[in-house]
């Protein structure tokens, strides 16, 4: 079996299934042991040759696996091929761990993780509904020197900003864009958030706030700086709901 997508092998992993697996995407960095398995290449940009040298009988795939010429190359050579529907809300994430579940032969461990889940995803709802304010976040992708991507409207993102009580300050465009120092200022975040992967790339806080008008925000000016496991966070698998606290604890502090 193969895996493709960091939330889809973290869920087979968590479901005790992960021996089954013989390769993963380079998204699936969760848990150690998926890193030490071949990888086929990135999720989006896969080529079937790869896959089909591990001679995989199923393919467990997110919704964003392709291209869509590898995928058919694959069935075409007989592999089975699931893929997840997109997941962005905690009723989304439970279903699809339910759907592994079943198609992995562990209902029963699948259920439990589940009703764990809609726990947790409860006791957020309830701690949100309790904030007083809601404060403004951007969410600020980086690549290196020069103004970083913001990530707008309709993406994962944009979702996971929302479930943790936040209000995404990027909402004049769907997707990521590059923003510049003085959009970045005239959006005003409250709090800016990064990807934890990229921390020490950017030199942590001090780092960020050296990035074109981060300074200049309110965040930036409080060092409301906030790294996040990106995977868990924007991957909306089984460590989401645990990450979407921590951040929802994180803006709760960081309201005006």
């Amino acid at each position: 079996m193969v895996a493709l997508g960091g939330d889809i092998t973290e869920a087979v992993y968590e479901l005790g299934a992960g021996a089954a697996l013989v390769g993963v995407d380079s998204t699936s960095q969760w848990p150690d042991a998926a890193r030490k398995l071949p990888d086929v290449g990135y999720v989006r940009q896969l080529a079937a040759e790869g896959v089909l040298s591990l001679r995989p009988s199923l393919v467990l795939a997110t919704h964003d696996a392709g291209p869509p010429q590898a995928l058919a190359q694959l069935r075409q050579a007989g592999v089975r091929i699931e893929t997840m529907p997109p997941t962005r809300a905690p009723a989304d994430v439970v279903a699809k761990l339910r759907r592994l579940g079943a198609l992995l032969g562990r209902p029963a461990a699948a259920e439990r993780l589940a009703r764990q889940l809609e726990g947790e995803y409860a006791a957020l709802a309830r701690d949100v509904a309790a904030m007083p304010r809601h404060p403004r976040v951007a969410f600020l992708m980086t690549a290196g020197a020069g103004s970083p991507m913001a990530a707008g409207r309709d993406t994962a993102a944009d979702a996971a900003i929302a479930l943790a009580g936040g209000v995404n300050a990027v909402h004049g465009y769907a997707g990521y864009k590059p923003v510049s120092a003085e959009a970045l200022v005239a959006l005003a975040p409250d709090a800016i958030v990064l990807m934890r992967e990229r921390a020490d790339a950017l030199g942590g806080v001090d780092g960020v706030l050296r990035l074109p008008g981060v300074a200049q925000t309110p965040a930036g000016r409080a060092r409301r700086i906030v790294f996040v496991d990106g995977q868990a966070l924007l991957g909306f698998g089984p460590r989401n709901a645990a990450q979407e606290r921590a951040l929802q604890r994180t803006l709760a502090a960081a309201a005006p």
